[in-house]
Formats: structure tokens, C-alpha cells, sequence
């Protein structure tokens, strides 16, 4: 199954809002933003986060249905515009080992690398297949942060990893974490 990816734009603000929320519900415990910090957000407020040029969100449809999302986003700061940050990561159930993950992340980050010089995450430790993907795409693991998710009294461990193609080139070179 090939998935059809799909940048969206203000026009598609409903498609995006459904597929997000639905990240947030079903899996709660993996993401920095909580359901109800966006699900009585309005209309305008998902056509701003489209119209944006600092930040892309793409979807993947599989038989017409969509399948999951990704995004990108730069930073505010002046001094971090140069790296972008990829988020909302979400492939549903089911689909996941498919390879909807990896063209989802594979568009996002093409887009990314038009805006910035390198793009950086944060994956649940745990997430063993997400951080397998992340590294066969040249992301490295540069650091981890101990309880950096805390949902439903459980804390989560976070890898930072980062796509740094310019120091990744540089043999011997190891990559600090961003902060």
C-alpha cells in the first residue's frame, strides 16, 4: 500500500483538526499538548496554523481515508530559526509498519529542509519502532531527558534526536543536545 501524502492548507483546516485531535485522544501519554488545550480551539485558529509560513503539516490517505499526519514548525527564537522542529507524528492504529510513517516523515522533512539547516525531535524513549524509523532517515540520538512527560501520574522518558546533515558528515564529530 502506497500512501498518497498531502500538504495541507487553510482549506483543509477540518481534515487537520479531526486527525489531530484523534492523536491527542488515542494516544495521550506521547505528545507535550493535551487534548483539551486544542479541541475547542476555533475554526480560525486551525486555518492560522495553515496559513503559516513557519510551519508545513502533511497527511497520508490510504484508500481514501486519511492515515496519519506530521509537521514541522519553526522556531520563535532568532538564534534557533535555523533548526526545525518535527511534531505530531501520529500513523493509525493498524497501519502502523506499513510504511505510512516513513513517507509522512519523508515529505515533512523535504519541506523542512527547504526552511532550515537541520530538524530535531523528541520520541518516547520506549517507542523503540518510531526511534528505528527516526534513525534510518540520519537522525541520532544526542541526548535524553528523564521524566519529560508526565500523563496519568506516569512519568516518560524523551530522546532528543536531531537530523544535522552538516555536522553528521563530519566524521568523528558528535552532536549536543539543543537547549
Amino acid at each position: 500500500m502506497r500512501p498518497e501524502i498531502v500538504k495541507l492548507t487553510p482549506q483543509d483546516w477540518a481534515a487537520f483538526r479531526a486527525i489531530r485531535l484523534e492523536s491527542l485522544e488515542r494516544a495521550p501519554e506521547v505528545y507535550g499538548t493535551g487534548l483539551h488545550q486544542e479541541i475547542d480551539q476555533p475554526e480560525e485558529w486551525w486555518r492560522g496554523r495553515l496559513e503559516s509560513s513557519e510551519l508545513g503539516v502533511f497527511t497520508a490517505c490510504v484508500a481514501g481515508d486519511t492515515a496519519g499526519m506530521s509537521g514541522w514548525v519553526l522556531p520563535g527564537g532568532a538564534n534557533t530559526r535555523h533548526r526545525a522542529y518535527l511534531w505530531g507524528v501520529y500513523v493509525r492504529d493498524g497501519l502502523r509498519g506499513t510504511g505510512v510513517g516513513r513517507a509522512l516523515v519523508s515529505a515533512t522533512l523535504a519541506e523542512a529542509f527547504t526552511r532550515s539547516e537541520a530538524v530535531d525531535l523528541n520520541v518516547l524513549t520506549e517507542n523503540t519502532p518510531a526511534v528505528r524509523l527516526y534513525e534510518s532517515l540520519g537522525f541520532v540520538i544526542v541526548g535524553t531527558v528523564p521524566r519529560a512527560l508526565k500523563y496519568g501520574g506516569v512519568y516518560r522518558d524523551q530522546h532528543h534526536m536531531a537530523c544535522d546533515p552538516a555536522i553528521q558528515s563530519t566524521p568523528g564529530t558528535v552532536q549536543a543536545p539543543v537547549v
